[in-house]
């Protein structure tokens, strides 16, 4: 009784505000049942990359939120040892084993470009579209001495390498993956301001794209009560800083408002004490402490953080409305290898298909 009096009363409030216009009673009534965001959210959201490096073989999928597809791209097969290196405008690189990239297009089936190393060897760190020669690079690090590193650049329209325009640095962008004592070239910065930055632990290494200059910045938090994890990344073209609590299940999201000034502010704290019953974990993943150390977040866009959580799945989290939405994830015959090689030879990544220049 109660709903048909209420259904009644929609009816007559939707005659008297909006009247005969079929059209507008229409976007009206999907108002009262929808979140404004919610639409919004879904079309907004980025893709996800997510890839296999194992045993061998090369396997990219793309996510929608709702579905996901395998990119069954010609010449996968016979990449042999890569791992993801970077994503930029809906291109993905991979650094193969030996002294070469693999860039890949995963919505095309042929885009497949193979680019061989500098004479003296390293690894790709950065992969960037320059705003000025409007083309694509790769930053490329090599050790020279004990604390000394040399940089070079590999300009896609000469297609060579060459010496950046100050070459010597004394830090190389590093990060821990798989082990806290495992610590690699990061190969994927967060990219603001026409400028390159890793996090590492208590700072912040930057490279200007337009200078080709390195300095070091401080990281907004420096307390080693915090999970290791990739920190860095961007918010509506503002630099973003994650972290999650030892002992708690929060997370601290740090914004960078005035960049110049390097100011910034812990603008969010994400509660992560989620319903067991309605996104349970599997059983044979351990201690609370342990859950919690397998958070990996994928971006922050609109308002929407999306994280992976190992053993969970793949979530949207809305940091304005606190609610959640588990996103699909199609299941793989690789998921177990997830436990141990996470983020090196498999994992995902905010895939934005938007192309520039």
């Amino acid at each position: 009784m109660v709903l048909e009096c209420y259904n009644w009363l929609l009816h007559l409030f939707n005659q008297i505000i909006i009247g005969d216009n079929f059209d507008d009673k229409k976007k009206w009534r999907l108002s009262l049942t929808l979140p404004s965001w919610s639409t919004h959210q879904i079309r907004d959201r980025p893709r996800i990359l997510r890839y296999f490096c194992y045993y061998g073989t090369l396997q990219i999928s793309i996510i929608d939120g709702k579905s996901g597809k395998e990119c069954k791209m010609m010449g996968l097969k016979s990449i042999w040892n890569a791992y993801f290196a970077g994503c930029c405008n809906g291109l993905a690189l991979f650094q193969t084993s030996g002294p070469s990239c693999i860039v890949v297009n995963p919505l095309s089936k042929k885009s497949i470009q193979t680019i061989y190393g500098p004479f003296w060897g390293g690894q790709s760190c950065g992969f960037f579209f320059h705003p000025v020669a409007k083309e694509y690079r790769i930053l490329n690090v090599e050790r020279v001495e004990i604390d000394e590193y040399e940089y070079q650049i590999y300009l896609f329209g000469a297609k060579k390498w060459r010496k950046i325009a100050n070459p010597y640095f004394s830090r190389r962008p590093t990060h821990y993956r798989n082990k806290p004592d495992k610590e690699i070239i990061d190969g994927n910065p967060a990219i603001v301001n026409d400028a390159l930055h890793w996090c590492m632990n208590e700072i912040i290494m930057v490279f200007d794209i337009i200078k080709e200059e390195f300095s070091v910045r401080p990281a907004p938090l420096q307390d080693k009560s915090y999970y290791r994890m990739r920190n860095l990344y961007v918010k509506d073209d503002q630099l973003c800083f994650c972290r999650l609590r030892h002992g708690e299940p929060l997370m601290d999201i740090w914004i960078l408002e005035d960049y110049e000034n390097w100011s910034w502010v812990r603008k969010y704290v994400v509660n992560l004490d989620w319903d067991m019953n309605k996104y349970p974990v599997e059983t044979s993943c351990g201690s609370n402490l342990w859950i919690m150390g397998n958070i990996r977040v994928i971006s922050i866009r609109n308002n929407e953080l999306v994280l992976f959580w190992k053993r969970r799945g793949i979530f949207s989290y809305h940091l304005e409305f606190n609610t959640i939405e588990k996103l699909h994830l199609r299941k793989s015959k690789m998921d177990d290898i997830i436990d141990t090689y996470y983020d090196w030879t498999c994992g995902f990544e905010a895939y934005n298909e938007t192309t520039s220049g």
